[in-house]
């Protein structure tokens, strides 16, 4: 792994960041979601590790056209839960508003990076498996977060969950970047928190920042190896 001080952002154009994990601390609320749900349904308390990894290796072998209905329907035969999916997904959905809505903040410093990017002429991309409905919030229904990174200001293109056919770590996402500004992988710098996401971006040939969040640390080793930098907070790149 390189140290940031050899890092030449005159050679990069294209600041591209994920967002759950990367931007905003989100990993967690998903695993309390979960676990309520099944713990009202089905009477069984699981640990929120084993929660979290049994959902990556769902989604990560998967590739159902509404993964997260997919994942809704596991849940039911998994557990034995006399519910339907589609009132499943909406108890999850209303498990995690409040929160998405009301507490939810982005990551320390993210948002003086941003607006410092920007401000030095970087053209600023979020490429992120998060669904159009929660951007949503992010950007608007979030009082907080809309006051502190206006979406349509700071952000000149965005890739959701609805843009793309495959999940990371298949690339699609970033090549949907380079194909949209016609841009080479050399003028790009990645920001990812978890493994699939700094694997995508390194098969898209793009050099890769690895933000720390605690919820990929199991992946940890595997990581290091891959990015191409490192911090563990974003006033380290922003010095």
């Amino acid at each position: 792994m390189k140290s940031l001080s050899n890092l030449n952002l005159l050679q990069k154009k294209y600041m591209i960041f994920d967002m759950d994990g990367t931007l905003i601390d989100s990993i967690g609320i998903w695993n309390e979601a979960d676990y309520k749900i099944i713990d009202k349904y089905a009477g069984v308390k699981i640990d929120l590790d084993l929660l979290q990894t049994d959902r990556e290796n769902f989604l990560e072998h998967h590739s159902n056209s509404d993964i997260y209905i997919a994942y809704c329907e596991y849940l039911i035969q998994k557990y034995d839960m006399n519910i339907s999916k589609e009132q499943l997904i909406q108890e999850r959905w209303a498990s995690v508003d409040y929160f998405l809505r009301n507490e939810l903040t982005y990551k320390s410093g993210v948002p003086e990076l941003l607006n410092l990017l920007k401000s030095m002429g970087f053209t600023i991309v979020l490429a992120t498996a998060t669904t159009q409905r929660q951007l949503d919030i992010y950007a608007e229904g979030n009082v907080c977060m809309s006051r502190d990174v206006p979406f349509s200001d700071i952000f000149d293109y965005v890739v959701r969950k609805e843009d793309v056919v495959h999940k990371k770590p298949h690339p699609e996402v970033y090549m949907r970047v380079l194909e949209h500004y016609h841009s080479s992988p050399q003028q790009c710098l990645v920001f990812e928190d978890s493994l699939h996401g700094v694997m995508a971006a390194k098969a898209a040939g793009m050099d890769v920042v690895n933000v720390y969040d605690k919820y990929s640390d199991k992946d940890r080793e595997s990581i290091n190896s891959l990015a191409d930098y490192k911090i563990d907070f974003y006033c380290e790149f922003i010095d």
